[in-house]
């Protein structure tokens, strides 16, 4: 189990990665909370835990980081890795100020699936990332939570993955081909019920 030092290294190492990858090494403050939340998604279907080992909460733009203004943001900018900008339409990118990622968590395979992550999300405006979150059944559940109690509600990390697993060709066969089924037919060797 991870402790709060090594999650705070992990997320800002992973954030790190996204932005690096990121076009002119910025991104929104939803999307990068969004590439992070798929990130662990991920990571936790490829390798069985998630990267960072952070929670998630449930708000109404998507998922994102638990206390993400200060494990997230405030880190990033205490550590002058990254700072968040106020732009005159009311965004609030984070910028990548010191793109060399010293990393002591993540591995050649975790960067590249950053990078991955980061191109998928790197298109989409807060927006559009927010509602493709907004597919997500752990999501979903966290957020009826959060509806009827008011409280913010973490999201079941084993449940928000199965909106990234592939399906499997085999469920979609019938048990029996359908020659076999017609021969069992022919034959009547069925009994009525």
């Amino acid at each position: 189990m991870m402790d709060a030092h090594e999650k705070s290294e992990r997320l800002i190492e992973a954030a790190t990665a996204i932005l690096a990858a990121a076009p002119n090494h910025r991104l929104n403050t939803v999307v990068l909370n969004k590439a992070l939340f798929y990130l662990d998604l991920a990571s936790l279907r490829d390798d069985g835990k998630t990267m960072t080992g952070n929670s998630y909460i449930a708000l109404q733009q998507g998922p994102v980081v638990a206390k993400y203004q200060e494990r997230l943001i405030g880190q990033l900018q205490a550590r002058v890795i990254a700072e968040q900008l106020d732009e005159w339409d009311g965004s609030k990118p984070i910028v990548l100020k010191n793109g060399t990622l010293r990393s002591h968590h993540l591995d050649a395979s975790a960067m590249s699936r950053a990078a991955g992550i980061t191109a998928f999300f790197a298109k989409q405006t807060s927006q559009q990332a927010s509602e493709y979150s907004h597919e997500n059944p752990g999501w979903l559940l966290a957020w009826a939570e959060y509806r009827r109690s008011g409280k913010p509600c973490a999201i079941d990390m084993r449940v928000a993955m199965q909106q990234i697993l592939q399906d499997d060709p085999w469920m979609d066969e019938p048990l029996i081909g359908d020659e076999d089924i017609l021969a069992a037919d022919d034959a009547e060797s069925g009994t009525d019920w």
